[in-house]
């Protein structure tokens, strides 16, 4: 069993190892403590997994081979498009951010998954004391958020607001997880309220309708009993997501014009009580572009949807974000290289066709030569529509991992399903995922992944087939029983 190889002194300064990374991966400005933290991370897992190969160990030693496969033919592809790169160096330097390190991360936080409590209750600390750090700084340093604000202080170790808040995102599943049991619900409870506090002050409009999908997937009712309570909890969920969307506009649209770091500036002339003109400040992020709208008077609004919009600032978010447009460009693009693409590796779009880029769209957003602000569309352009195959393929893999344990754990499924549609969600209209997020998600994956594969084995199914308990798992004492293993 691998949970008794993990008690040993290899196990534990893995698991110091794995805490190690989630304090920093949150972050982001540790670099070298990052890189210190994967090599030792590679070194322990690799000699694990040679040890296990050469001692014919069974198959619970190795995630899902369905998986292993997906994942290694979609690392291949990824590495092979180095022959055929804009950018050979710049693709294996990505190829090993994004594919190498987080995978490894990936089998290490698997293994740790399926380590005594006494382990699993180090991560669980170390990821609810930095979602504490960070809400605080959140909170505190609102005003230094906007990323072309200067950083005092601590404020030098805030990442991205893109970062951040994706971040928090993809770690309330583990929160909802924790927030399940009774010994761990009320610092799960409060991680995810942690994490909201982070997401929010962020201003990302997007955050909000990526953390209503991962409610919705967490707190679906699963029989008749919890159907109100679970109906209740969604509509108010659905209520607070709009006005949560709503003041992100009413913040970003109307800030103070005095306020040097503040978000965007509305100023309404004087002279001409129904023009309305729109500042924006630049930032690194297309949700706060350098912009300037003058608009003409317009009728009042006769529907009560024109009048929410207008309320919200839906429609002038919306008439100034300039996503559409960039998404149109590099859609246009793909038709050059449709089927290998040029190169793995979120730069290389914009070293192919950065140049291309029309000057009215680079005026209105100055990110538009870095990517195509959408995920699959950046993994379209990299890796062509092969890659693109192979990635869906890999993620559903994934995603089959935790829906063969639905019976078994739902907590844990629940927790999978709504980590993966959450990451989805949230880089659709931008693509945060590489470097340390890219590692943070991977890592995520493999800790769910590996509780889920220590309560199989506990119960006598397969961990490789993911096959479930021949007995009735329905019952109570075989919840209790599922509830006091790791």
């Amino acid at each position: 069993m691998i949970n008794l190889r993990l008690q040993s002194r290899a196990g534990e300064a893995l698991s110091v190892v794995c805490a190690v990374l989630l304090f920093v991966g949150m972050f982001d400005h540790m670099t070298a403590i990052k890189y210190i933290g994967i090599g030792i991370l590679i070194a322990i897992v690799a000699s694990f997994a040679i040890k296990s190969l050469l001692t014919n160990s069974p198959l619970s030693a190795f995630p899902a081979s369905s998986l292993l496969i997906a994942l290694g033919v979609w690392s291949l592809w990824t590495l092979m498009s180095a022959i055929w790169s804009v950018n050979p160096s710049a693709t294996l330097h990505a190829w090993l951010d994004e594919v190498a390190y987080p995978l490894a991360a990936f089998y290490a936080f698997w293994l740790v998954g399926q380590s005594p409590a006494k382990q699993q209750r180090l991560l669980q600390n170390v990821a609810w004391a930095t979602c504490l750090i960070l809400a605080v700084m959140s909170v505190v340093y609102f005003h230094y958020l906007d990323p072309g604000a200067p950083k005092p202080g601590l404020m030098h170790f805030y990442a991205r607001v893109g970062h951040s808040s994706t971040l928090a995102l993809m770690v309330i599943p583990l929160f909802a997880t924790m927030a399940a049991k009774t010994e761990t619900r009320l610092r799960g409870l409060t991680g995810a309220l942690f994490c909201v506090v982070i997401g929010g002050a962020t201003l990302n409009r997007f955050f909000w309708i990526a953390l209503a999908l991962v409610a919705v997937v967490l707190l679906w009712p699963r029989s008749s009993r919890e159907r109100v309570r679970a109906w209740t909890a969604l509509g108010a969920l659905l209520v607070v997501t709009l006005v949560a969307v709503g003041f992100s506009n009413k913040l970003r649209l109307m800030g103070p014009a005095a306020s040097s770091v503040a978000a965007p500036v509305v100023q309404v002339a004087s002279a001409a009580p129904g023009i309305l003109r729109v500042v924006a400040r630049a930032s690194d992020t297309p949700d706060t572009q350098l912009t300037a709208v003058e608009s003409a008077p317009a009728p009042r609004p006769a529907t009560l949807i024109e009048r929410l919009h207008v309320v919200s600032g839906m429609s002038r978010a919306m008439s100034s974000d300039a996503r559409p447009r960039i998404w149109a460009f590099y859609g246009s693009q793909v038709a050059k290289h449709p089927w290998i693409g040029i190169g793995f590796g979120k730069p290389l779009p914009s070293l192919a066709y950065g140049s291309l880029v029309p000057d009215d769209l680079f005026k209105l957003d100055g990110n538009v030569r870095t990517h195509a602000h959408n995920l699959f569309l950046n993994t379209l352009l990299q890796v062509g529509i092969v890659g693109l195959i192979l990635q869906l393929a890999a993620l559903g893999c994934l995603a089959y991992q935790f829906f063969a344990v639905r019976l078994i754990y739902p907590q844990l499924y629940r927790a999978g399903l709504a980590l993966i549609l959450g990451m989805l969600a949230k880089n659709l209209t931008d693509d945060f995922m590489w470097q340390s997020t890219m590692l943070m998600f991977w890592s995520y994956c493999g800790w769910l992944l590996g509780q889920s594969a220590i309560r199989l084995n506990s119960l006598g199914a397969t961990t490789g087939g993911y096959r479930a308990a021949p007995h009735s798992i329905d019952t109570k004492p075989a919840e209790r029983e599922l509830e006091s293993v790791g």
